[in-house]
């Protein structure tokens, strides 16, 4: 719950979502997304259900989730490779030499199809309706789902991370927790177990 809500704020501020303004609201007392966390609870609670009334469904959600953790490891390898590997910054912190970094760009792109292929194969035969694997149709709605999502809001408002934003953010969050050490230190007092405890 905790990695899921931050990841839908993260890309609420964005602005990758529907209704991104309001997913990417912080709580100004909690200090958390709460939209975000709200939306998540809900989602977990609709994929409950459904493995409630149809395990095959809540499968195909499972299988349709890797392939697609699988395809988004390749989409930007993909357009890497397409550009020639021109449109990395020459400052990056990582850089691999060419004579090794174009055959494990493409090797990784050849693994991602083979194990998605794989992954969308039927679990034993002859196919039935039962033992179909439905992560196809899955993935086929969450892909249709994010296409028609793209455009009608993405393409005219998502630019891609906002970095020096998220940048900013940790320094605040790390200025709040310095000061509020600090302040403790004065008072002579430290927490332990939720409790003021003298040191």
């Amino acid at each position: 719950m905790t990695t899921s809500s931050r990841m839908t704020y993260a890309f609420a501020r964005d602005r990758g979502l529907p209704a991104s303004r309001f997913f990417a609201k912080v709580h100004p007392k909690l200090g958390l997304p709460l939209n975000a966390l709200y939306l998540t609870t809900v989602l977990v609670i609709i994929f409950g259900c459904i493995f409630l009334g149809s395990t095959s469904a809540f499968f195909a959600i499972i299988s349709a989730s890797v392939v697609a953790l699988g395809v988004s490891y390749a989409m930007p390898i993909s357009i890497n490779v397409l550009q020639g590997r021109r449109k990395l910054p020459p400052n990056r912190a990582f850089i691999l030499p060419e004579w090794f970094a174009w055959p494990a760009n493409l090797i990784g792109i050849a693994y991602v199809i083979v194990t998605t292929v794989l992954f969308l194969f039927p679990p034993a035969l002859p196919v039935t309706g039962e033992n179909m694997n439905y992560c196809v149709v899955a993935f086929l709605i969450v892909l249709v789902i994010s296409t028609v999502q793209w455009f009608v809001d993405g393409r005219k408002h998502y630019t891609g991370p906002r970095v020096e934003e998220a940048v900013g953010e940790q320094v605040q969050a790390a200025t709040k927790s310095s000061v509020a050490g600090a302040v403790m230190h004065e008072n002579g007092t430290h927490k332990a177990g939720g409790l003021d405890v003298e040191p």
